[in-house]
């Protein structure tokens, strides 16, 4: 098998991909970054709030992030294919040695494995080793009208759209920080406010449900499951039920702010690595998943902290590890 044009495949261009890939770089190691968005940046894009806790980037939003990360890409010479869904990615040769996971000494670059990843409808990419870098994709309620009317009154950013619909009636669906706290800014601004929750019992921050609570525009609907998202050309009501009960309720909204959280984006590779019960990546401290040559970084193997930050850091360790799997630094 003809040895692949490059030695490393990094899916997800955000944070922990282009951390990653900058680090594999100085290490002397060819990579490739796949981008399924037309813009490289990952979740970076879904930030719309100042970020208040990244050194060097305090009070930034997302954007700026995602534009000084790409211009650092682009001076770095980073090589980046955007606008393309990975299909598939197959082992076609294992690594000769398994326990991916275990501390103990990585294959030697003579070991290595061949992967064979799929992008869009023809191209085929191969390399020795594997990065997931594919971070998080929002949960969606799954109900009639909701996909229909996304961008015409169905949102997911009070921070970026609040004022949109500032002084009319909207409802925020969740019970974690992210909800209560785009309740507490629709309010704000003169919004009347229905929050509602499938539980009786909240994630949200102690201080933002305090908030939400005392402002009398938010209103809590609990222990119902939103029906349907009801208009035609746009958001005019929202359909809930309550639990234990046979009959729908109707408000009449402008819009509706769904945010029920995030779920990793690992559908790819069930089946081919060990996975959590929520579906988040097994990895150990290097990255390293229960299959060798396969490594995850960022927010996809990060259930309990994921992070801007942290999603930096662990680019930077698996590409340790990759170099010295690879022969490029002495174990």
């Amino acid at each position: 098998m003809p040895t692949p044009p490059h030695d490393v495949l990094i899916l997800g261009a955000g944070p922990a991909g282009i951390s990653t890939a900058l680090w594999l770089r100085d290490f002397k190691i060819s990579c490739l970054l796949l981008e399924r968005e037309r813009q490289p940046g990952g979740q970076l894009h879904q930030i719309h709030a100042p970020i208040p806790n990244y050194l060097t980037a305090y009070g930034w939003d997302g954007a700026r992030f995602a534009g000084v990360a790409l211009d650092d890409a682009r001076a770095a010479s980073l090589e980046i294919l955007v606008g393309e869904p990975v299909r598939r990615i197959v082992m076609e040769r294992p690594a000769r040695r398994g326990g991916a996971m275990k501390r103990s000494s990585p294959p030697s670059s003579s070991a290595a494995g061949v992967f064979r990843v799929d992008r869009g409808v023809r191209e085929r990419l191969r390399a020795s080793v594997v990065v997931l870098a594919t971070g998080l994709s929002r949960r969606t309620l799954g109900v009639p009208g909701e996909t229909e009317l996304e961008g015409r009154g169905v949102s997911h950013s009070a921070n970026r759209e609040r004022m949109r619909w500032a002084g009319r009636p909207v409802a925020v669906v969740g019970g974690g920080t992210a909800a209560v706290e785009d309740a507490v800014l629709c309010a704000e601004v003169g919004c009347e406010v229905t929050l509602i929750h499938h539980s009786t019992r909240f994630r949200a921050r102690n201080d933002f449900l305090q908030r939400a609570r005392a402002n009398p525009h938010v209103k809590f609907v609990t222990n119902s499951e939103v029906r349907a998202v009801v208009g035609k050309e746009r958001v005019e009501a929202l359909r809930y039920r309550k639990r234990g009960t046979k009959r729908d309720e109707t408000i009449a909204v402008d819009a509706v702010f769904v945010r029920i959280g995030w779920e990793p984006e690992t559908s790819i590779v069930r089946g081919m690595v060990r996975l959590d019960r929520r579906g988040y990546m097994r990895v150990n401290p290097s990255g390293r998943t229960s299959t060798p040559g396969l490594y995850a970084v960022g927010d996809v193997c990060s259930p309990d902290a994921p992070s801007i930050a942290g999603a930096v850091g662990q680019g930077a360790a698996a590409a340790w590890d990759i170099a010295r799997t690879l022969g490029r630094l002495p174990r």
